[in-house]
């Protein structure tokens, strides 16, 4: 995030241009008021969507509770996370492109 906040500013986002990074009032962090990029909510949609090759904990609790085979849930995890993967980043294009117009 660090680093696309980075390229914001590159691109010369005013919102990015004068960070001012303190403490506010309340005692909370006060970053200013800024808007994600499309860039930056495509990053975060995808790391929630969560592509995962192999479901270790899964695997490790149908072992724990005497499942006959506990490897049997790679091959439909592996198939379900990269349909939430295709479906977030269909949903960020398309977000993306109604917000420019």
């Amino acid at each position: 995030m660090s680093d696309l906040e980075e390229l914001e500013r590159e691109r010369g986002n005013e919102e990015y241009m004068d960070a001012k990074v303190g403490i506010a009032a309340n005692g909370f962090l006060d970053c200013g008021a800024r808007t994600a990029s499309n860039e930056m909510c495509t990053f975060l949609v995808m790391n929630i969507s969560s592509l995962q090759l192999i479901p270790v904990n899964i695997i490790a609790y149908r072992s724990q509770y005497g499942s006959a085979n506990p490897a049997a849930v790679i091959a439909p995890a592996i198939v379900a996370t990269f349909f939430s993967t295709v479906v977030a980043v269909i949903y960020c294009k398309v977000m993306g492109k109604e917000s420019r117009m």
